[in-house]
This record gives C-alpha cells, sequence and structure tokens, in this order.
C-alpha cells in the first residue's frame, strides 16, 4: 500500500512540475507576447485616434483659411465702403461720383469676383447648411447683375431695381460660422504639438 501511495505522490510531484513548467512557459513566452500585441493594438488605436483629430483640425483649418475668413475680409471690405458707392446716385460730374466710380469698379467689384471664386473653388470645404446655400444662391445672383448693368453701361442702377436684393443674411451667416470655427479651432490648438 505504501509502494502505491508512493506511486501516487510520484505522479503527483510529476504533475505539479509540468503544470509548474506550463507557467513557467506561459510566463516567459506567452504572457510577454500576449502583453505586446495588447500594447501594439493600444498604440494602433491612439494613432488612429490622433490622425483622426489632426483631420478634423486639418478640415476646419481649411474652412477658415480657404473660405470663411476671405470671404468675411472681402464682406467687411465692402461694408465699409459701401457708403461711398452710394454717391453715385449724384452729379456724374461731381468729385464723389468720380470716387465712388472708382471704388466700385477697383474695390468693390473686384472684391465681389474674389467672392465668387472663393464660392466656386471651396464651397465644399463650408459644408453649408440650407440657410448659407441660400445666401451662397442670392449672393451670386446679386453679383452677377450687379457685374451685368456695370457692363451695359449702366452706372446708377442697383441689382435691387431688377429683382435682385443683396442677400441681407449672407454677411451675419459668414461672420456667425467664421466666428464658430475659429472658436472651434482655438480650443484644439494643443493638436497642432502632437
Amino acid at each position: 500500500m505504501l509502494n502505491i501511495f508512493l506511486s501516487g505522490s510520484k505522479i503527483i510531484a510529476k504533475s505539479d512540475a509540468i503544470k509548474s513548467n506550463d507557467f513557467k512557459f506561459i510566463d516567459s513566452i506567452v504572457l510577454p507576447a500576449l502583453i505586446a500585441v495588447g500594447g501594439y493594438l493600444v498604440k494602433s488605436l491612439y494613432d488612429i485616434y490622433l490622425d483622426n483629430r489632426k483631420r478634423r483640425f486639418q478640415n476646419i483649418e481649411d474652412k477658415l483659411k480657404l473660405f470663411y475668413w476671405p470671404i468675411l475680409i472681402r464682406l467687411e471690405k465692402d461694408n465699409g465702403i459701401w457708403e461711398t458707392i452710394l454717391l453715385k446716385r449724384q452729379d456724374s460730374a461731381s468729385i464723389q461720383y468720380k470716387i465712388a466710380e472708382h471704388i466700385e469698379k477697383n474695390i468693390v467689384l473686384k472684391n465681389h469676383q474674389e467672392v465668387l471664386d472663393i464660392i466656386d473653388n471651396y464651397a465644399y470645404l463650408a459644408e453649408p447648411d440650407d440657410a448659407l446655400q441660400i445666401e451662397i444662391k442670392n449672393y451670386i445672383k446679386n453679383v452677377t447683375i450687379y457685374k451685368a448693368i456695370r457692363e451695359s453701361d449702366n452706372q446708377t442702377q442697383f441689382p435691387l431695381a431688377l429683382g435682385a436684393p443683396w442677400p441681407k443674411d449672407f454677411y451675419p451667416i459668414i461672420k456667425e460660422k467664421t466666428k464658430f470655427y475659429q472658436e472651434k479651432l482655438n480650443s484644439k490648438s494643443i493638436v497642432r504639438n502632437m
């Protein structure tokens, strides 16, 4: 009986040694491999997260740099000098008329063309909502008619008289969206350093 007990304990001891070796194998090879794979996956996911943040940041930066700021600056310029243009309703021999005509031709109409070019090239960046799309269409109509009037040698009529009023919400929407995206960009400026 003692032999059976000793044989049984030898089997148990061998079994414990095998288990101990299995744990050594797991501890020395499998566990570090699992940790390495897990670390690689976590780093890959983090890199994907950072890339997405950088892309969103770049998208906002492009919206501002290529669409919203250039349009807003030109509209601000037009707003600042628009009353001078209205002096064209005076006597065409007056100095005010001549100044107004020069400003209209060399600044206002040029600004309008530049805004049209920006819209043509970068409207996709703006991701315009319905309100902005309507104002862009109204702006295009107003400017196109305005240019046609001046090219037809009519120097005193404005687009309103031909059913193309100035899009009154265009400037406020552009200003609001510029401010919104600029604040969003400023709040994410830490991404640049990553």
